[in-house]
């Protein structure tokens, strides 16, 4: 039997949710017709699963090396809890602020010199976050070799936040692949799915030319 796509899931347990008008506010003030919350994946035994096993599939299909597993705090330890258990590796977790009290540490767990990482991410959108977990890793001497996330939302100022650290990142799905299922299973209409595709080249104006005073 064919494999439920991760989009699927994300789908069927809220973990993305789509609105056109009226749109969903982020923290930064911008309008977006999507709304992503992994965490919900950790009440679904079965789709959490599925997360698992298809990060587990992509890394392995990567073809890279490396010692250690990163979890990124707070939402994806739980994710590199099990893949790091699936993988029989030792695994961190990373802030991407240090501590203000202790030892200040931002890395928890035991990590060497030298050791070559990969980092777990749920959410991946301007990138900034996932690229100072990045440096703060580096900073303890290690070499971070690949940026994995359950989503993406494919913005241009993530790839080149990326490439200021001389990496990429590989998603499970995107704001394409998740639009394609959708309107697939007539989720959403092609028209709707048109516009919501047109956020992630210009988020900070997307809501204002395609609903410009509309309430």
């Amino acid at each position: 039997m064919e494999r439920i796509s991760i989009a699927e899931s994300l789908l069927k347990i809220g973990a993305v949710a789509l609105s056109l008008n009226p749109p969903f506010t982020w923290v930064s003030g911008i309008k977006s017709p999507i709304y992503c919350d992994n965490r919900l994946f950790i009440s679904y035994v079965e789709e959490r699963r599925k997360v698992v096993d298809a990060f587990v599939e992509k890394i392995k299909k990567s073809g890279l090396s490396f010692d250690i597993v990163a979890g990124t705090a707070t939402s994806a330890i739980p994710f590199a809890a099990w893949i790091s258990e699936k993988l029989s590796l030792p695994m961190v977790y990373v802030r991407a602020k240090k501590k203000e009290h202790g030892k200040g540490k931002a890395v928890e767990g035991r990590l060497n010199k030298g050791d070559r990482v990969i980092v777990i991410e749920d959410l991946i959108s301007t990138g900034k976050s996932s690229v100072q977990v990045v440096k703060n890793l580096k900073e303890e001497g290690s070499k971070v070799v690949g940026v994995f996330s359950i989503f993406s939302y494919q913005f241009e100022k993530a790839y080149h936040n990326f490439a200021s650290v001389g990496l990429e990142y590989i998603s499970l799905e995107n704001i394409s692949s998740l639009l394609d299922h959708a309107v697939k299973t007539g989720y959403l209409s092609k028209k709707d799915a048109d516009i919501i595709n047109k956020f992630r080249e210009d988020p900070e104006n997307w809501y204002s030319k395609f609903f410009k005073g509309e309430q």
